[in-house]
């Protein structure tokens, strides 16, 4: 293939006649020695191409520069873009001190006609015997269609579908909803300032948006009325509700105080509204998790219409458009990783459904739309909305087709039926690991395309340990260990959970112990050896049981556990047992001294009422440091306390707090957005300093218009 080719892998696009990498059609922000590089891996797939090739193709021989970085810093960024690993390489595999290779398949485009590479030898016999033998059935089918060629030549073909940005503005656009004629779309945004998420609608095409709501609470899941005159939504305001409002803006009604998931669904003659009960931020009582019917007009309580079985809950549900079935998600277990499967049932006079449903896929929804014919089901996948959207055939439901078109980290999806286009949001989040010198202002350390946070030194300060999700889907985090350098990343833990975090290295240095999330139930906390190998799990429920930290001598755990109700400090055995109850009146994270006499930690989740101290063989609990601490933002030596403190969303003081009282010294300052679990790691020698921070958030809303 040459320089000037039209070059595709995956769901991306090289095109070497303008200069351009694209991604789902959407062109992506490249600089030209980055672009250069990969268009000379692209020339020759599968072969390896050595550092002194590339750097004789990229630059010139009278060009001065530090080669090795050069091209270091230049693969870095191919592999930003392509949202690539070193560790777990998609398209760029690195031979070390000899080059790189491409490894995914690549085609050629030429003229409109794609060139892929020749396939195997008997790939080729195979395909010769079979166009022998049905060589005669296409003669015969073209002469017959040549027939009637001229029946087609005045129609014009349907064009490919292609992905549009629909917002493009800073912080989050969540939900999208189209108006029954397609031509306009409400959405959830939390502003310039990411400060407020209230509802929106705007024009499509169109970039002024009117802004609906302005309360304090958060406003979110708009659903459009079939007329198009009023807008449902829920609301966390005045204790949480269902309110409608005008597309145009005015007062809004509040419909129920009923806490609801996910967005409410309209009947087709537009005088209720079907929504799932939110139950698990509170105790469950029975009846908990049912669909109601709500009536849209003055008066009428919230009625149920299906009520689901002790420890389970609805989600999701949608009315199909010619008003026979509706969809819903039936979910069990714990509400941070769920088993849920997605279910059809038809509907009876009232709006009520006729049983329990018919599966159809066993996943966890991030929303849920119908096509225009009731055959199929659009849906987001994964929580969060890390996740991928898919398609299936409600009438024979196999295993759903992902829609690769919409790319990763989409959910939510709306359909407008009047111009065949499909809206969705896309998350936007990259977090890496900073590192501090004392006296020196902040730089990435622990980099990747996805998240890297939490990260915690040991105690010879010669490794690191992290949370990451650099194998390649955000979705799963692993414990991964490091050198003190950033080089020789490894992942350590290979459990069936899709989230790890919290690592804490053990005080001689040889185990890490760890938090995990269950398929059904809550956390728990692991050990594993800080070499890899089989982890070995410590506590087993009732309840989350988190956020472990070491014993001064290794001998038992510290871990939050919510089991009575809100967070306390529990402790246990490291190799397993009775557990004991430290703290009373709430804790968090919690860190023993050097001494292991005492036990410093936070109250709450959001770090407000500072740090406490509490003396291990008794004593009262006693406030340390009165300064807000960021979660996690806490590291413990014999001098004192160095913490993490918020002077503002984007301003940060990394300070320290000394044993023996005094003023607490601000040792460097943090700006930009921390990541909300940070962590705090200081080196040995109190002169290196990591924590995490966003370096990209948000979410913007895509479309896919020409949807087939």
């Amino acid at each position: 293939m040459s320089e000037r080719s039209l070059v595709r892998f995956g769901v991306f696009e090289l095109d070497g006649r303008t200069g351009e990498l694209r991604k789902h059609g959407v062109r992506l922000k490249i600089q030209d020695q980055p672009f250069r590089v990969l268009q000379a891996l692209l020339e020759r797939p599968g072969e390896l191409v050595t550092r002194e090739e590339l750097q004789g193709k990229i630059w010139a021989q009278d060009t001065y520069v530090d080669f090795d970085q050069s091209l270091n810093r230049a693969i870095n960024k191919v592999r930003d873009v392509l949202n690539d690993t070193a560790v777990a390489p998609r398209f760029i595999e690195t031979l070390p001190r000899r080059g790189y290779r491409f490894i995914a398949p690549v085609e050629e485009v030429s003229g409109g006609v794609t060139e892929q590479t020749a396939p195997p030898p008997e790939q080729t016999a195979i395909a010769a015997r079979s166009s022998r033998r049905l060589g005669w059935v296409a003669a015969f089918f073209l002469a017959i269609a040549g027939s009637g060629v001229w029946l087609a030549r005045d129609r014009e073909p349907l064009p490919p579908p292609r992905v549009v940005p629909l917002t493009t503005s800073t912080g989050s656009e969540l939900f999208p909803a189209f108006s029954p004629d397609g031509k306009q779309v409400a959405f959830t945004w939390d502003g310039v300032s990411a400060d407020n998420r209230d509802l929106y609608v705007k024009v499509v095409g169109d970039e002024t948006a009117l802004r609906l709501t302005t309360d304090p609470g958060l406003d979110g899941f708009p659903a459009w009325s079939p007329d198009g005159r009023q807008i449902a939504f829920t609301s966390q305001r005045d204790g949480g509700g269902i309110y409608v409002v005008s597309p145009v803006g005015g007062p809004q009604r509040r419909l129920t105080g009923m806490a609801t998931v996910g967005p409410p669904s309209w009947s087709a003659d537009g005088k209720y509204l079907l929504v799932a009960q939110r139950y698990f931020d509170r105790k469950p009582e029975p009846g908990d998790g049912a669909l109601f019917l709500v009536p849209v007009s003055m008066g009428g309580d919230p009625r149920p219409i299906l009520t689901p079985s002790p420890g389970t809950w609805y989600k999701d549900p949608a009315y199909s458009p010619d008003g026979r079935s509706v969809a819903f998600v039936a979910c069990t277990g714990h509400p941070g990783a769920p088993t849920c499967t997605l279910l059809v049932s038809g509907l009876r006079d009232g709006l009520v459904p006729d049983g329990v449903g018919r599966p159809i896929q066993q996943t966890n929804t991030a929303g849920l739309a119908w096509t225009k014919d009731g055959a199929s089901l659009i849906y987001g996948s994964g929580s969060g909305g890390a996740g991928h959207l898919w398609r299936v055939d409600v009438r024979n439901p196999q295993e759903g087709e992902r829609l690769e078109l919409a790319g990763s980290d989409a959910a939510f999806p709306a359909l407008d039926f009047n111009a065949g286009r499909l809206a969705f949001h896309r998350s936007i989040m990259n977090i890496d690991v900073w590192r501090m010198e004392r006296g020196a202002k902040p730089s990435p350390f622990l980099t990747s395309s996805l998240l890297d946070g939490d990260a915690q030194s040991s105690p010879d300060g010669r490794r690191i340990a992290f949370a990451s999700s650099r194998q390649g889907d955000r979705d799963i985090i692993a414990i991964w260990v490091a050198n003190a350098d950033g080089t020789g990343v490894t992942q350590v833990t290979r459990i069936a959970s899709a989230r790890c975090g919290s690592p804490r290295w053990s005080p001689d240095g040889k185990r890490i112990a760890f938090d995990a999330l269950g398929k059904v139930g809550g956390w728990d906390i692991w050990v594993v050896d800080a070499n890899g190998g089989s982890p070995r799990q410590v506590t087993h429920g009732p309840a989350d049981n988190a956020i472990p930290s070491w014993s001064a001598d290794g001998s038992s755990i510290y871990f939050a556990s919510k089991r009575s109700g809100r967070f306390e400090i529990w402790r246990v055995p490291a190799g397993g047992g009775a557990e004991e109850q430290i703290t009373r009146n709430g804790g968090y994270v919690a860190l023993a001294s050097t001494d292991g006499k005492t036990l410093y930690y936070t109250v709450s989740q959001a770090g407000t009422e500072g740090v406490y101290a509490k003396g291990l063989q008794g004593g009262d609990e006693r406030q340390v440091v009165k300064e807000q601490v960021a979660v996690r933002g806490l590291a413990v030596f014999e001098e004192g306390l160095y913490y993490i403190h918020h002077r503002g969303k984007f301003i940060h003081e990394i300070r320290f707090h000394k044993s023996a009282g005094g003023r607490d010294e601000v040792i460097g300052e943090v700006e930009g957005e921390l990541q909300a679990a940070s962590g705090l790691a200081v080196s040995p020698d109190r002169k290196t300093f990591l924590f995490s921070r966003v370096i990209r958030s948000g979410s913007d809303l895509t479309m896919i218009e020409n949807f087939k």
